[in-house]
């Protein structure tokens, strides 16, 4: 009855840790990332950096680093924990070990003048996910449009109120 209590028990793990596995996204060439990962702007170098760097505090990003001359802003957003899945209860149970980690979200912006005239804004995010113990396990870029249209239309609206006030 043990045996058969142990077998059964290996291969409901096996079975939920399995389950949890999904297919990994097709790596997007530079040309797809940058066309929604970059903007272009009809305002100042000054007012675009300003703004961004606005937004991502608004977004709850701690800028890390900032340069006008170079353009580059690098920022961390707060960390999240992850909710307990299957594995991690069970983990929790049998081995009495929190296996939950968390993940924070890194950001980068570089803000640059075009020969156009136009400010150029690029936009990268990604998420680091990270064990209990600190050690990072896997990082993933953010390719969600949706994520970077909506981070842009905030600098749009931060650049419009900038601009109104000079």
């Amino acid at each position: 009855m043990n045996t058969h209590f142990t077998v059964l028990s290996i291969a409901l793990v096996a079975l939920v840790v399995g389950g949890c596995a999904s297919t990994p996204k097709a790596a997007q060439s530079g040309i797809e990332l940058q066309s929604y990962q970059a903007r272009e702007f009809e305002t100042e170098k000054r007012i675009a950096f300003s703004a961004t760097m606005s937004v991502f505090q608004d977004l709850g990003f701690i800028i890390d680093d900032g340069d006008f001359d170079t353009g580059l802003i690098t920022a961390t957003g707060p960390s999240n924990r992850h909710d307990m899945d299957m594995s991690d209860l069970l983990a929790q149970v049998f081995a009495g070990v929190d296996t939950r980690g968390a993940t924070y979200r890194r950001a980068t912006a570089f803000v640059e003048q075009m020969p156009s005239g136009k400010i150029r804004i690029r936009l990268n995010f990604v998420d680091n996910i990270i064990a209990t113990a600190g050690t990072p396990l896997q990082t993933r870029p953010v390719q969600e449009p949706a994520f970077y249209q909506a981070t842009f239309e905030q600098i749009d609206k931060a650049i419009f109120v900038r601009s109104a006030t000079t």
